[in-house]
């Protein structure tokens, strides 16, 4: 049999870019069926699939299926049903992958990923999917509407979706489709809250068992203006790290509202991708500044080579939060510098409140710049400390001692010993030169 390539790509006719791209060698592929009714009305409308999930209305159509809001009969909750394509519910491989990924989807339970609630088969032979319904705008909607986005808010979003990667990613499960329109934002007080969907054509690099996945080698899926050099060459080289290149793609359009590369074609973009220079987000920006750090994270998620890449969503993230701060850095600058005027302010206000000649006693240090600062008190003087107690003079020689005397005989005085004199100390004499001894001067 001889090889053959096909390419299916899906316009959207709401941008002119090119949607998502079906690349398989070896044999080609039916056209996508269309799920309408010969009078142009969605057949699956009203329909109750699986008995429990009544269709109400088309939400979105992609390269795998359409995507319905429905309501759970027997709960009554609004939930997003999944269909996938009739051709590729035929296929077994595809069937199989299908089912494989929607369990893996929900054994990631992360935050920012989308919900799967149900899986299963209708009698008229559909595969379904069942997701949380989402009440928000994708980022293609979101970029439409208000163009390219602040600095610190795009950062933000591509902060979860690197979250929400790297959860992914530590369950063996690459995305491969990443783009704006797979990004869900929901508006919350707190701000921009961000879900990742469809999983649909992830590859799973190996499950639990360690058994291999089951993307056939040669066939390459994916969104041509996301899509990382080495996704439009093999497939087979495919791993976390086109995620990461993708990311890079959704946060450039982010900034910029536009997206790194552009074409006429699926092969041109693709091009692009793997041999024209990587722009920087500021050189398309004027109106807007773009930091150097946020310039080198978005050139070093678009490196041509895997190696030259982060090595994983963990590292994006605290790249991300480096880029971050200095935002949150001059926010608290800008508190201190408040708060600091607002004590200055006070200073001031007290000051001139104090410089009044009517106030009664300004404090020191207004008082001393006024040179009114009042006379010091002069000191007691100390108490003077009592004199220390003299010695004991010894009794002089005419000092007497009164001693007692027998009855009838006046008291006899007793003379106390005299003291010893006191010899008068010899002067000293100081040693003279010899001419010096004789003088009459001396």
């Amino acid at each position: 049999m001889s090889a053959s390539t096909t390419a299916t790509p899906v316009s959207e006719p709401a941008t002119g870019r090119v949607g998502t791209l079906r690349i398989e060698r070896g044999t080609p592929t039916d056209p996508p069926p269309t799920d309408a009714a010969p009078d142009g009305v969605d057949a699956t409308l009203g329909r109750v699939l699986g008995g429990r999930y009544a269709i109400e209305s088309v939400v979105a159509r992609g390269g795998m299926g359409i995507v319905y809001r429905a309501r759970h009969l027997a709960v009554g909750r609004p939930v997003a049903v999944k269909i996938l394509r009739a051709d590729l519910a035929r296929n077994t491989e595809a069937l199989a992958r299908f089912h494989r990924e929607a369990q893996a989807a929900a054994a990631i339970g992360h935050p920012h990923i989308i919900e799967v609630i149900d899986f299963g088969h209708s009698p008229e032979g559909d595969a379904y999917l069942v997701m949380e319904l989402i009440d928000g705008i994708d980022l293609a909607g979101l970029l439409r509407r208000e163009g390219a986005l602040p600095v610190a808010r795009a950062l933000g979003i591509a902060r979860q979706v690197a979250d929400a990667l790297g959860a992914a990613h530590a369950k063996g499960i690459v995305h491969r489709d990443l783009k704006s329109e797979n990004v869900m934002v929901i508006s919350r007080d707190e701000g921009d809250y961000a879900k990742v969907l469809d999983f649909g054509i992830s590859k799973v690099l190996e499950d639990d068992q360690g058994r291999a996945p089951i993307t056939r080698d040669g066939v390459v899926l994916g969104t041509p203006a996301y899509m990382a050099p080495e996704q439009g060459s093999d497939g087979a080289l495919v791993d976390h790290r086109a995620d990461l290149y993708a990311l890079g793609c959704i946060l450039f359009e982010l900034l910029t509202g536009a997206l790194p590369y552009d074409g006429k074609t699926p092969m041109e973009v693709m091009y692009k991708h793997n041999h024209a220079a990587i722009p920087k987000p500021s050189s398309r920006v004027t109106e807007a500044r773009i930091p150097s750090a946020v310039d080198a994270l978005v050139l070093r998620l678009l490196a041509k080579a895997r190696d030259d890449r982060y090595p994983d969503a963990r590292s994006v993230v605290d790249a991300l939060d480096a880029a971050l701060s200095p935002d949150q850095g001059v926010a608290r600058w800008r508190r201190r510098v408040a708060v600091a005027a607002l004590v200055a302010f006070g200073s001031l206000v007290t000051e001139a409140a104090w410089r009044s000649p009517n106030h009664p006693d300004p404090p020191p240090v207004v008082a001393r710049q006024l040179g009114r600062l009042p006379a010091a008190r002069t000191p007691a003087p100390p108490s003077p400390a009592p004199p220390e107690p003299l010695p004991p003079t010894p009794p002089t020689v005419a000092q007497a001692a009164v001693l007692p005397a027998p009855p009838g005989q006046p008291p006899a005085l007793a003379r106390l010993p005299a003291p010893a004199p006191r010899r008068r100390p010899r002067p000293v004499r100081e040693s003279l030169p010899e001419g010096l001894k004789a003088s009459p001067y001396r």
